[in-house]
């Protein structure tokens, strides 16, 4: 959802080796890995601590409320 949300406003991040200080990174998806890498590396996701990811929780509604307020925002969806 989060990458999704930076294609759409085309952001683009520069930390590329941020994921490897997480060290559950290697709990990510497969298919997942290079979105993870994405939003990490442009720090739109900070994590749920300093080292963990958390990958295998749920999405809380705070996270996915803060993804729709970007876009709303940016003027990319309506309420």
């Amino acid at each position: 959802m989060y990458q999704r949300a930076m294609v759409i406003t085309k952001f683009v991040g520069s930390d590329e080796n941020r994921y490897q200080s997480y060290t559950d990174y290697s709990q990510v998806s497969d298919w997942a890995k290079t979105n993870v890498k994405n939003v990490l590396a442009a720090h739109v996701f900070n994590g749920t601590t300093a080292t963990k990811i958390s990958p295998k929780a749920n999405l809380t509604y705070a996270e996915a409320q803060a993804v729709r307020n970007l876009l709303i925002e940016s003027k990319l969806i309506s309420e």
